[in-house]
């Protein structure tokens, strides 16, 4: 089993409207579904490819996230904590950490 996945139709890639030093995908062919499985999602990227000939879709499996934890940012001399803030950092995703 692996993690959950996108397919994206890419042929038209390098037509897409550019946005901050990246592309931004066309809202038409935006994915839709979150696949459970890589399995499942190379499977219906072939259904894709075999309706649609002439078009390329990509597979795309999650495996990292970003995520967020609370760490003190405040201390009194006692060990009080006061004030804490958000840290953020990436995760590697392992199997069924992400819950879909």
């Amino acid at each position: 089993m692996s993690n959950p996945c996108l397919i994206l139709e890419v042929s038209g890639a390098d037509q897409w409207e550019p946005f901050r030093g990246c592309r931004r995908i066309d809202p038409a062919i935006r994915p839709t579904v979150l696949h459970p499985s890589r399995e499942w999602a190379e499977a219906e990227a072939l259904r894709l490819t075999k309706a649609h000939p002439g078009r390329l879709f990509a597979v795309f499996e999650a495996v990292t996230a970003g995520h967020a934890v609370k760490v003190p940012s405040h201390i009194t001399l006692g060990g009080k904590v006061v004030a804490e803030q958000w840290m953020p950092g990436l995760v590697q995703i392992g199997e069924g950490d992400i819950p879909f």
